[in-house]
């Protein structure tokens, strides 16, 4: 098949849908489909395009053999809503413009989501490349938004709208998770719906990767527990608490946090921490994605958080840490929480809750069989979502939306 991939978010940036989409497409375009990636200059998290790219209109390079097409975006990390737009809406009209130019006929076009105001430039390049589309919904828009307090009540009717639009153009929605695809299908009983689950390389983060080396280059001695967040520091993560939770355990010394990662609400995160005066956390850069393997396996619980409840998604460092064999300790209100509460890989807490994450990690870190069991549940379970295992029953989704054939049932 010839498929297209269209997304704001690609390699070199690292982040989830970042590195989800790269896997997926390398590991299809090894079973013998022509892959072609339509992109944004690099820009993630930081806002402004990356050095290698500046003063590039547009580019097309080979990463990994897949054909990447890159085109014009207006950069920001604003919170400003109006900023946010020109983003998002810069990146739709020149990946219409531009990256069509340069499809030619498709069979396939695969639409990441969010930014949901992608699915406007992926309904048309459908048409004009003669293509099927998925669109990929990694988090449920406009509904994280609302909950988030994010947008007015007029903006949420319009973004309503161009959900109800985009979904219906669509030849399949495909959601990450069992929950998202209930959530959808009891609103859009019509629109074809299938699960193409994130997943993780068990081959590359594996619990054996423990390494005392690292641990000491993120200040963590042999004796202490690391409870480690590696991520974006953005609105939705609501990393506030784990400041918080850091000033509820100063009398235990052996609870170290390492927060490692960039994103808007970072430099804010390390001045409230600066003036509470703690010394069990610390904020590291931005780590390539090579290394993660092994700083995810050298911590001894890894924190899934979220500011609020979000039915219906789940955060992808979710199956790293599985992998990693590490215990979790994951905000209610997520589908992560189905690990824990199913196969005891951790702990629960409310979000937002600094009394209940310090509890959970005081919890933790005085009971090493307890945590033994749930790496161990951990590992176990990541073998279900393997990437190559993913990637097969991928192929066998997209085959089926290509041939017009009724959409298989997807193993989660």
């Amino acid at each position: 098949m010839r498929i297209a991939i269209l997304t704001q978010y690609f390699p070199p940036e690292v982040g989830a849908p970042q590195v989800r989409l790269f896997e997926l497409a390398k590991r299809l375009r090894k079973r013998g489909h022509d892959i072609t990636v339509v992109t944004a200059m690099p820009n993630y998290p930081a806002g402004r395009v990356f050095d290698a790219y500046r003063r590039r209109l547009f580019c097309v390079e080979k990463i990994d053999g897949l054909k990447v097409i890159r085109t014009p975006i207006y950069p920001s990390r604003s919170k400003k809503m109006l900023l946010r737009l020109a983003s998002y809406m810069s990146f739709v009209i020149t990946s219409l413009l531009m990256g069509t130019w340069s499809l030619g006929r498709q069979d396939l076009l695969l639409v990441e989501s969010p930014p949901l105001f992608l699915g406007l430039s992926g309904v048309a390049m459908s048409f004009l490349t003669r293509s099927r589309m998925v669109l990929m919904v990694s988090d449920i828009w406009p509904d994280g938004a609302i909950r988030g307090n994010l947008i007015s009540e007029r903006q949420a009717r319009i973004l309503f709208k161009l959900e109800s639009f985009l979904y219906r153009r669509s030849d399949c929605v495909a959601l990450t998770n069992p929950g998202a695809v209930e959530q959808i299908k009891s609103r859009f009983p019509d629109v074809p719906c299938a699960l193409i689950s994130n997943g993780v390389d068990t081959s590359v983060f594996r619990p054996d990767l423990r390494s005392e080396a690292i641990r000491a280059e993120f200040g963590v001695s042999s004796d202490q527990f690391a409870v480690a967040y590696c991520g974006l520091h953005g609105i939705f993560q609501g990393l506030e608490v784990v400041v918080e939770a850091a000033k509820r355990l100063q009398d235990k010394p052996r609870v170290r946090f390492v927060m490692v990662g960039d994103g808007p609400e970072k430099s804010a995160l390390v001045a409230r921490a600066r003036e509470a005066g703690l010394d069990n956390i610390a904020f590291y850069p931005q780590q390539p994605f090579r290394r993660m393997p092994e700083i995810m396996a050298s911590m001894d619980a890894s924190l899934i958080v979220l500011a609020i409840p979000l039915p219906g998604t789940m955060p992808s460092k979710a199956y790293q840490a599985l992998a990693s064999g590490v215990p979790m300790i994951v905000t209610a209100g997520c589908e992560a929480e189905r690990f824990v509460d199913q196969y005891n890989t951790g702990r629960v807490v409310e979000p937002g809750n600094a009394d209940a994450l310090a509890t959970a990690v005081r919890e933790l870190a005085s009971n090493p069989r307890f945590c033994e069991e749930a790496g161990s549940n951990s590992a176990a379970l990541a073998q279900r979502f393997d990437l190559e295992t993913i990637a097969g029953r991928t192929e066998k989704l997209l085959r089926a939306v290509v041939a017009g054939d009724s959409l298989p049932e997807v193993e989660w």
